[in-house]
C-alpha cells in the first residue's frame, strides 16, 4: 500500500523514513514516532520524546522551534542513510542509540525547553542505572539466570546515582 505521507519502511531494514531527529516526520512534523529508537532505557526516553513533541505542538515558551522543512528533509535523509550513530554503520542500525541515548535525551530536552540541572541529574542517573545493569547482564554465563532483572534500585537524582 502506498502512503500519502511519503513514509517508507522496508522489511528487514528496521528503519522508517523520512524521520527528523528519530522522532518527527520530516514533511509533517505534527506526526511523530515516539519509541522508534532501540537499545535504550525506554520509558525515560519516551517521556522526554513526548515532552519534545508537545513543546512543538503547543509552541511552548522556551522551546526551540524545529528547523525549516528543507533542513529537516536533508537531516532525515542523512539519518536514514548513515546507519546509526556508530561509524561505519549499518542501515539496520539507523534507529540504534545505545550509549548515544544520553546526548539524544539532552538534545530533545533542550528542544522542549526543559533542560536544566534537574533534567541533567535525571538523565545522568538513568545512565548510571543503565551502566550498572549492563555490567550485570554482560557478566552472565550463557544460559545463566537473568539475575540482573531482580536488582532493585533507589534513585538519587541529586547525586546522579542510586542505591541497590
Amino acid at each position: 500500500a502506498e502512503s500519502n505521507l511519503e513514509l517508507t519502511s522496508i522489511p528487514g531494514e528496521r528503519r522508517v523514513r523520512p524521520v527528523y531527529n528519530q522522532l518527527w516526520h520530516a514533511q509533517y512534523p505534527s506526526l511523530s514516532f515516539i519509541g522508534l529508537p532501540h537499545s535504550v532505557v525506554p520509558f525515560p526516553l519516551y517521556e522526554i520524546q513526548s515532552t519534545a513533541v508537545v513543546s512543538q505542538l503547543t509552541s511552548k515558551v522556551g522551546s526551540i522551534p524545529l528547523p525549516s522543512l528543507s533542513e529537516r528533509r536533508v537531516a532525515a535523509e542523512c539519518d536514514a542513510t548513515s546507519g546509526g550513530p556508530d561509524s561505519p554503520g549499518r542501515v539496520q542500525d539507523t534507529h540504534f542509540l545505545g550509549s548515544h541515548q544520553w546526548d539524544y535525551c539532552r538534545k530533545l530536552a533542550k528542544i522542549a525547553g526543559v533542560y536544566d540541572d534537574e533534567m541533567e541529574n535525571y538523565i545522568a542517573t538513568n545512565k548510571a542505572l543503565y551502566d550498572c545493569s549492563g555490567k550485570e547482564r554482560k557478566g552472565m554465563a550463557p544460559g545463566g539466570e537473568d539475575l540482573y532483572r531482580e536488582t532493585r534500585f533507589r534513585r538519587m537524582d541529586e547525586e546522579q546515582s542510586y542505591e541497590i
